[in-house]
């Protein structure tokens, strides 16, 4: 009986440490009606300091192009990764691949923008991931 808990609870830490443990998480902000965005997912502590004050959105040559403006709270500069994924008419998301690099100084308001490069997107996310 001994030996089977023995077992029993070996099995059990080792399955524990073979959890996976995502190291890089990104925040996720999803676009409201109004254009300002929402927090949906994630909370990486490296851009917990980072946030969204505002956002855009507006057609250019029949491409969505969406634009954040993303505040510093921290007096330290900042480095971090964001890339905008695009959502299309029936709901889906359209993941990029491509993460962009940027650094934003303390206090400090930045605007990030990109434009859908396949012209069929009606929303977007935005993802933001530290280094």
């Amino acid at each position: 009986m001994n030996s089977k808990i023995l077992f029993l609870t070996t099995a059990l830490i080792a399955l524990c440490g073979c959890a996976t443990y995502n190291k890089n998480p990104a925040t996720t902000y999803e676009s409201e009606e109004d254009a300002s965005l929402t927090k949906i997912a994630g909370g990486d502590n490296k851009t917990k300091n980072i946030v969204v004050v505002n956002s855009f959105k507006n057609q250019v040559n029949g491409k969505l192009m969406a634009k954040a403006e993303v505040q510093n709270q921290s007096s330290k500069p900042s480095i971090f990764l964001y890339k905008f994924d695009w959502v299309v008419e029936d709901g889906s998301v359209e993941n990029s691949p491509v993460w962009q690099n940027a650094t934003i100084n303390g206090k400090e308001i930045q605007t990030l923008q990109a434009i859908d490069p396949r012209g069929n997107a009606v929303d977007f996310r935005l993802l933001l991931k530290g280094i």
